[in-house]
C-alpha cells in the first residue's frame, strides 16, 4: 500500500510538472490600444487584451487605436466613431 502511495504521488507530481511547462510555453494574450471612455466621460488610450475588447466596444462606447505604439497608452484621446466600424474617427 506505501508503495502505491508513493507511486500516485510521483504520477501526480509529473502531471503537475507537465501542466506548469505548458502554462510557461503558453503565449500571452494578443493586446489591442483603444480610446477607453471613463465613468466621467473623459477618454484616454489603455491597453487591453483582445478578449476584453468586444466588452468595452459594447458597454463603454470605447472605439480602437490602429496603433501599436505604447508610448500613446494613457494619452488623451477622441472617441468619436461616427462610422460606427468601431474604429475611432482621429487616430493619434
Amino acid at each position: 500500500m506505501r508503495h502505491l502511495t508513493i507511486l500516485l504521488a510521483a504520477a501526480l507530481a509529473l502531471i503537475g510538472v507537465a501542466v506548469s511547462h505548458d502554462a510557461l510555453l503558453a503565449q500571452p494574450p494578443e493586446k489591442q490600444q483603444i480610446c477607453h471612455v471613463t465613468g466621467n466621460g473623459e477618454a484616454h488610450i489603455i491597453e487591453v487584451s483582445t478578449r476584453a475588447v468586444p466588452a468595452h466596444l459594447r458597454f463603454h462606447g470605447d472605439c480602437l487605436i490602429n496603433s501599436t505604439d505604447r508610448t500613446l497608452i494613457g494619452q488623451p484621446c477622441d472617441a468619436t466613431d461616427a462610422n460606427d466600424n468601431d474604429i475611432c474617427d482621429i487616430q493619434p
